[in-house]
């Protein structure tokens, strides 16, 4: 199984960035209020879901969907089912009038009765998987197939067809009630016309840790504009969904998160159970860490591996060249036996900085990682887990701890999402042998937000690199290849270091230009970063000559605009959907 290394261009970072300052230029703000019947439709969270997958799937929800192939379009659902399109006209630079797109029945109260539905109910979804179709949830459990046409035209969109998820006899595993949908993509080849489509369900366990839940259908379409459901996949996993996106070729699903995602059905290629493995009985060879066992920590810019000596133990540590690079690599033999092998390391290491010492009691090994800033998940693939060192309540002291004054200072608690780190891996799923053909080790943070840079390219994301946040593309390979490449797209200059400064953060996201980045809080307010100052930024020196780079910093209030409910960035304007009416901040481009 490969293991992707993400190294950035270095032409994309600047090394010479010396942070943002506070710009006290208004930033011009248009409002249009909602009435009683075109405000947002939203659904909160029932008793029985209150886990924190539940929490953080309400909460976190974008309600206000970008379309990636209409630049200063998007749509959101109001309390009446209506599909509302919200424009913005740049000749003019002004809100156009709220256009009603597409009726969504939404059931009464009278039609939720059911205990098993109203647990798995969900707000309601859409994605564009092409420029002429929509895939919309209404968080019950009916998906439709909606054909919009040219939705720069502003007609009315036209239903192709509508399944149940629950209901279909090739499905299995999905949960009563709705679900969110996470991603779609329409393909066309050998003359068939096909629909994929990821959504997402919570299977909250009363008790023990609750699950999360991947549902890919795939969809046919024999004789328009009926659309059937030919193939059904589940993929289960403890944790919770990071980043979610389908290949180029719907031939693999990439998902980021704490925990592994694995098939469990399939109903074109049905999924093989691997059997529990049994301990070794008397008679069977032991793993060599077993045999000669060791203990392995990390920070985030090296590994160290100790062994506790016995008396009938040699150990033996080499530098040796590995072919075909003749690179040097490490080598270390217990008794003859060799137990570590550099070439079976989880990421790649500075063989000329390894260290090694060795006294009566111990043989200690520090290893120098090549990508600093990354945890890794393991050390070698199934070697012993990493020896985490224990608690301690120092949570007030961490607190305390006074912001940094540069963004080359050593990384603080506000850069870990809890008091215990977590790695998050990205890993291609193939659905043709159900294995993970591709890992990415993504460090103990999971990726910051998503972005769609090009129409019909999958979601690109951001990922912190020391101070900065790099955004990576992945790359399209050919058919039937099982191969897996991420490119450098661009950089959000220091956005890493400021956005673990903010703990009210909702909504990170940027432009498909990404010509500035945004933090929206839940209520207050919301962070605008520019990476460059503009021409009245340039030629600024530091005291000592050298030129350096200043980006721009604005704070935008929301007043009494309600809860933030979603956010979409374009080039010249960022809209906000909130409780009480819809906000377009007009970005000055200059």
């Amino acid at each position: 199984m490969p293991h992707i290394e993400l190294v950035p261009d270095r032409k994309l970072l600047k090394t010479n960035f010396d942070g943002y300052i506070l710009s006290l230029e208004p930033v011009p703000v248009l409002t249009t209020d909602f009435t009683s019947t075109n405000r947002p439709h939203r659904v909160k969270p029932t008793e029985q879901q209150y886990s924190y997958y539940h929490a953080r799937l309400f909460g976190m929800q974008n309600h206000l969907v970008r379309d990636p192939w209409a630049n200063g379009q998007c749509y959101y659902i109001d309390v009446t089912g209506m599909v509302q399109r919200v424009s913005y006209d740049t000749s003019l630079g002004r809100m156009r009038p709220l256009v009603a797109m597409f009726k969504l029945p939404l059931p009464t109260s009278d039609e939720s009765e059911d205990d098993a539905i109203a647990i798995h109910r969900y707000n309601c979804s859409l994605v564009f998987p092409s420029e002429q179709l929509c895939l919309l949830s209404d968080g019950c459990g009916t998906v439709r197939v909606l054909e919009t046409g040219d939705r720069t035209t502003g007609r009315e969109w036209k239903l192709q067809s509508t399944f149940k998820p629950s209901e279909i006899n090739l499905t299995e595993g999905v949960l009563p009630g709705g679900g969110v949908l996470l991603d779609g993509r329409f393909l066309v080849r050998d003359g068939k016309r096909t629909l994929h489509l990821v959504m997402l369900q919570i299977d909250h366990q009363p008790v023990g840790k609750s699950k999360s839940l991947l549902h890919w259908f795939t969809l046919e379409q024999s004789a328009s504009p009926v659309w059937t459901v030919s193939v059904s996949r589940t993929l289960q996993s403890d944790g919770y969904p990071r980043y979610c996106a389908l290949d180029y070729h719907a031939t693999a699903l990439l998902v980021a998160c704490d925990e592994p995602f694995r098939f469990t059905h399939d109903s074109e290629h049905p999924v093989i159970v691997p059997e529990p493995q049994t301990l070794p009985t008397e008679g069977e060879e032991k793993p060599v860490w077993e045999q000669f066992p060791f203990r392995w920590t990390q920070t985030l810019e090296e590994v160290n591996i100790t062994f506790d000596k016995h008396p009938d133990v040699q150990y033996r540590v080499l530098t040796e060249p590995s072919s075909p690079t003749n690179e040097p690599c490490l080598k270390v033999f217990a008794n003859g036996v060799l137990v570590i092998d550099g070439t079976q390391l989880c990421s790649k290491v500075d063989h000329e900085r390894t260290t090694w010492a060795m006294d009566r009691k111990t043989l200690e090994i520090t290893l120098q990682k090549q990508i600093t800033g990354v945890g890794w998940p393991f050390i070698v693939s199934g070697g012993p887990d990493e020896t985490l060192p224990e608690a301690t309540d120092d949570r007030t002291e961490l607190s305390d701890l006074p912001p940094a004054t540069n963004l080359s200072a050593p990384l603080e608690s506000c850069d870990f999402e809890g008091e215990q780190e977590t790695y998050y891996t990205l890993e291609r799923l193939s659905c043709i042998n159900h294995t993970v053909t591709h890992t990415v080790s993504l460090g103990s943070g999971p990726p910051l937000f998503t972005v769609n840079l090009r129409p019909g390219l999958p979601a690109t994301f951001a990922l912190r690199h020391d101070v900065d946040a790099c955004l990576w593309q992945l790359q399209p390979v050919a058919f039937g290849t099982e191969d897996c490449r991420f490119q450098h797209e661009g950089t959000l200059h220091a956005f890493g270091y400021v956005q673990a400064s903010k703990r009210q953060q909702k909504y990170l996201a940027c432009p498909p230009s990404m010509g500035y980045a945004v933090i929206s809080e839940s209520h207050r307010g919301i962070y605008l970063y520019r990476s460059s100052l503009g021409a009245s930024g340039a030629g600024l020196r530091n005291r000592n000559g050298m030129q350096v780079a200043i980006g721009q910093h604005q704070f935008v209030s929301l007043k009494d605009s309600g809860e933030v409910l979603g956010i979409s960035c374009e080039d010249e304007i960022l809209m906000l959907l909130t409780e009480k009416g819809i906000l377009a901040l007009q970005i000055a481009t200059g």
